[in-house]
């Protein structure tokens, strides 16, 4: 799933090329994708490209927004006559031509410009929204993980509220946006706390030593544009190279870059989590 450093990427990738133009239509292929009142964009100027949580955010000088939320299978890939970049979910339309077997939706611009939105499995979706909508819709998420809102204080109080393993907890989108599943095994990891150890049984010595590793991976993440974790890695001007440095996800049986015992390999929350049994005892 594309997380908080991979549509981070996306929005700095594409604003440069979208800012200032003019969204003339959305052409929608596939009408589960595509939520929300399109008119209200249309005929609209991008004034600026940005993130929140895990949504890419077009605002446009109406004061009205589309938001794009890539779920497990998204990309996004503008197209003009000259390149083609973006990211998301890694898949060969990266490179095919487009529209694919998998776009849902086009987004045409003034200029002959194109955005589009491929999404495989159909979780992901476009949505218009005017300013009120935009603001109701943003307060479902927390604060992002590294925000300065998320504060020491902040981030304990959230873990003692809940019984539910930490790994769970970091990754509810209520608590703190933004971290996904490759970042909260790394994080954890990083900070040598079991995965499935129950949130409130953190000290705040603890619960200070995760915040700054979750912290740490994420703006690392941006650093390296991202994962590239699957099955299309290498292609230029798509891929991030996080799965360069990651710590442990996707490593069972590969020694821990700490002390070498095995990676292990459990589910936790429905999700695969990786960890060291060595560096992160279960100690509950």
């Amino acid at each position: 799933m594309p997380e908080l450093p991979e549509v981070e990427t996306i929005a700095r990738r594409i604003e440069p090329h979208l800012v200032g133009k003019k969204l003339l239509r959305i052409i929608v292929l596939h009408t589960k994708s595509v939520r929300g009142d399109s008119s209200l964009v249309e005929s609209a100027i991008v004034a600026k490209v940005s993130r929140q949580a895990k949504i890419l955010v077009l605002r446009f000088e109406n004061e009205n927004a589309l938001l794009i939320h890539l779920k497990m299978t998204g990309q996004i890939l503008y197209q003009d006559s000259v390149v083609r970049l973006g990211g998301g979910h890694p898949t060969a339309d990266w490179v095919a031509e487009l529209p694919s077997k998998h776009t849902r939706a086009i987004l045409e611009f003034s200029d002959d410009s194109k955005v589009f939105f491929n999404d495989m499995r159909l979780f992901g979706w476009i949505k218009a929204v005017d300013e009120v909508e935009f603001r109701q819709e943003l307060q479902k998420y927390a604060p992002d993980i590294i925000s300065p809102e998320i504060t020491p204080e902040f981030f304990f109080a959230k873990l003692q509220r809940s019984r539910q393993p930490v790994k769970v907890v970091i990754m509810d989108q209520g608590v703190v946006a933004g971290v996904g599943n490759i970042y909260a095994n790394d994080a954890l990891h990083l900070s040598k706390l079991h995965p499935a150890r129950p949130a409130n049984s953190l000290s705040r010595l603890e619960s200070g030593a995760l915040l700054a590793a979750l912290q740490k991976v994420i703006h690392l993440g941006i650093e390296k544009q991202g994962a590239t974790i699957h099955s299309f890695r290498h292609i230029d001007g798509f891929a991030g190279s996080y799965q360069d440095v990651v710590r442990t996800y996707g490593k069972d049986g590969e020694p821990c870059p700490n002390c070498a015992t095995p990676i292990e390999r459990t589910k936790i929350g429905g999700r695969g989590t990786f960890f060291c049994p060595q560096c992160q005892p279960k100690i509950f």
